[in-house]
């Protein structure tokens, strides 16, 4: 379908409240479940800081009731890693260059300010320039034609297989230039030597003795009834026997387990040594292949004749040897592979791709969904420096502890039928697909949201609470207790809101930067700022307290980014817009809230629609439900005998009129007003009176044993002396007559 098909259904739904849209209420209303499932795959699919905009492909419903970009975010892994490293050199030089980077303020848009429409603010305004490095045509000429598309290559045949985008193929001197533009976000280490004692096996097996090595995480025990002081006598530990006595180091328990711990359980043996890395990165690139390089020791020329003072008998194994005159080498001999080139000019770039880490040594691959695919993880996977703050220490351990933890605890994936949601939408009549602008599709999600919240607010008639476009809910005016009560909204509707408000906030970011208000730069630096400040801008919290691990994860990662984006001429302050670690991080919570919120909607919407079920059994009466009980019994009784004594056609009209005037009857009872309705059927007349009569009779003998209570001095509420005192009044003026 065209896209100005959903853009007209969405802008005449922008007042739910006109009489012409009651049939889509219930939609609408329905398809609040499915609100957090449009929110992960719209912010799945959002556009990267070198895109001034992405189309992606969109599925919505015929009524506008929700939008879903059917799309998945699959990037070849050495580029999107490649680009990455480009956009954060490019933003370190614009801190670096820029005097006073100004933040965007959030929220971008007032509370009372409604969505913009895209047709008329956004669609014929061209957007500003995104963050994007200026490749060289010479040095980057393999990838300078298709480095900032995307999906990139998706025709190109050989490179990948095709418009699928399932696996892609690259060669030498394409992935040694994505390499070479990638080094900014790669790990300073590449002997695997290096990380004795601090890698995936270490980790298990220090939290195995329950031991932390220095400058790694230290875990909860994994067997807790291990006290070293509570240990029985042995061989080892005898008093009489030791002589030297040392606390043994962590190190040598960790790399030894079975030789240095008494009792070592679950533990994980590390490789002891790595075969020798003599690699060594050139740091000019003009250099060949095979060089000496400066930091080795230079090699001095040694003069054969010289005595070298060799040990005796050292040369008795040669002094036998005699020379062969048969055998000789003719004049032309050359020594093997003697007429081809020592390299080439892509020799170096393998070498270093050998030595590369994943992805940039594999040729082929599978490409991977962007939010798959972690950046900094090969940085707090080494040891931090000494000289770095507490905070950045701290964080360091606990994303390596978080790291080591999900890889303890990761299970091996089932094989399951897969249910594809959008699949079965789509082979509705009720679903069309069309290609839209991300915003334009995040504009949509953000008021179809409000509409919904809207919906469920009126349907409960909470004329007192108001909901504004930033998705925050407020009371009008001072609730009373009841109001109060009647206000609540569970868990599900709150959280959904804050998610919606969270989705807001980030489209309004992109829609500033479209309208030219901010530049590429500030947009990323805002978005940054979003994911890593959630607990501060909004109270997702408050309504899933486990969400505080993503809250601390976020802090963690914006420590351990800053202390290596802020070094040299970059200063602290703002202008920090590396915001995929955290991206990824509320991604993941969405990804796993998904299931449960649409659950806990559908259960909101049951009850909605089709009430709370009772019980099957009946409640015990107890002593405080004794006085309400009677009360039902009777109401129940006339109800009973209304149903008998009418006919069939007139039940269900004129059961609520009797019932209307039974209440008021019994108001005006209390109120000591005489009762009568004029044409009013004399038999129904009667019910009235006598359930009036009932009532009363109940009413006033509570009040005579209440006052026996009183009389008798025993404690008594306030507000039952004064029922007494009322129920007296209108029981004197009841025998009266």
């Amino acid at each position: 379908m065209p896209s100005e098909h959903i853009r007209k259904i969405i802008r005449d739904h922008g007042d739910m409240s006109s009489k012409k849209f009651r049939h889509d209420k219930r939609v609408y209303l329905g398809a609040l479940k499915y609100v957090p499932h449009a929110v992960f795959k719209l912010l799945e699919n959002m556009p990267m800081p070198w895109e001034e905009e992405r189309q992606v492909k969109v599925l919505y419903h015929v009524t506008g009731a929700i939008s879903f970009v059917n799309e998945i975010p699959l990037v070849i892994e050495p580029l999107y890693i490649a680009q990455w490293s480009a956009t954060w050199i490019m933003m370190r030089r614009e801190k670096r260059d820029r005097k006073h980077f100004k933040r965007m303020r959030f929220p971008p848009f007032d509370d009372e300010e409604p969505p913009l429409d895209y047709a008329d603010n956004i669609l014929d305004i061209e957007p500003p320039e995104a963050v994007r490095m200026e490749l060289d045509a010479e040095d980057d000429e393999r990838v300078i034609d298709w480095f900032y598309d995307h999906r990139a290559l998706q025709y190109e045949q050989g490179r990948v297989n095709g418009p699928s985008y399932k696996s892609w193929a690259l060669d030498v001197p394409t992935m040694a230039n994505l390499y070479r533009l990638a080094e900014q976000l790669q790990g300073d280490l590449l002997d695997p030597n290096a990380s004795y004692l601090f890698d995936k096996r270490s980790f298990f097996t220090a939290k195995a003795l329950n031991v932390a090595i220095p400058g790694g995480p230290k875990f909860e025990p994994l067997y807790r009834e291990m006290d070293v002081d509570e240990e029985d006598w042995n061989e080892f530990n005898d008093v009489n026997k030791i002589i030297i006595r040392q606390p043994i180091r962590t190190e040598y328990k960790v790399a030894f387990p079975f030789m240095y711990n008494s009792r070592p359980r679950g533990v994980a043996m590390a490789p002891y040594h790595h075969p020798a890395n003599y690699y060594i990165k050139p740091e000019d690139p003009s250099l060949p292949a095979y060089h000496f390089d400066a930091s080795i020791n230079p090699i001095m020329r040694v003069d054969g004749a010289q005595d070298l003072g060799c040990v005796e008998g050292d040369g008795d194994d040669y002094e036998d040897w005699e020379e062969n005159e048969k055998l000789t080498l003719p004049a032309s001999g050359e020594p093997i592979l003697a007429s081809h080139p020592v390299m080439d000019e892509n020799t170096g770039h393998g070498i270093a791709l050998y030595f590369a880490p994943a992805p940039f040594n594999l040729r082929v691959g599978r490409t991977k969904r962007a939010t798959d695919i972690p950046l900094v993880q090969k940085w707090f996977m080494e040891r931090c420096s000494r000289d770095s703050p507490v905070k950045v220490r701290v964080s360091y351990q606990k994303l390596l502890k978080m790291w080591v933890l999900n890889k303890l605890h990761g299970k091996k994936e089932k094989s399951l039928n897969k249910k594809y949601l959008f699949r079965s939408l789509k082979a509705t009549k009720f679903f069309q697909s069309t290609d839209l602008d991300w915003v334009e599709v995040g504009l949509q999600v953000c008021r179809q949201g409000y509409n919904m919240l809207n919906l469920l607010i009126n349907r409960k008639n909470l004329d007192y609470l108001h909901l504004d476009y930033n998705f925050n809910l407020k009371p009008t005016k001072t609730l009373t207790t009841k109001e109060r009560k009647k206000s609540r909204f569970g868990n599900a509707f709150h959280l959904t809101r804050e998610i919606l408000r969270l989705t807001k906030l980030i489209v309004d970011a992109h829609v500033q930067y479209r309208l030219g208000h901010i530049d590429g730069f500030q947009l990323a630096d805002g978005l940054q700022y979003a994911f890593a400040h959630v607990g501060q801008l909004t109270g997702m919290y408050r309504y899933k307290y486990k969400l505080m691990r993503q809250i601390r994860q976020c802090k963690d990662l914006k420590h351990l980014i800053y202390a290596r984006f802020n070094t040299g001429p970059v200063g602290k302050g703002p202008g920090v817009g590396f915001w995929a670690p955290s991206w990824r991080v509320w991604l993941f919570f969405l990804r796993g809230i998904t299931p449960l919120l649409e659950r806990w909607l559908g259960n909101l919407l049951a009850r909605q629609f089709e009430g709370r079920h009772s019980k099957s059994f009946a409640s015990t009466v107890t002593k405080q439900r004794v006085e309400s009980h009677f009360d039902l019994e009777l109401r129940a009784s006339v109800m009973h005998d209304i149903l008998d004594m009418m006919p069939e056609g007139v039940k269900a009209n004129k059961s609520r009129t009797i019932l209307q005037h039974l209440s008021e009857a019994w108001r005006c009872f209390k109120a000591n007003i005489p009762w009568r309705v004029p044409g009013m059927p004399a038999a129904i007349e009667n019910m009235i009176l006598r359930y009036v009569k009932s009532k009363a009779d109940w009413w006033t003998n509570i009040a005579h044993y209440n006052r026996e209570r009183i009389k008798r001095g025993a404690t008594v509420d306030k507000t039952v002396a004064k029922k007494v005192r009322s129920c007296e009044e209108r029981s004197d003026e009841l025998r009266m007559r």
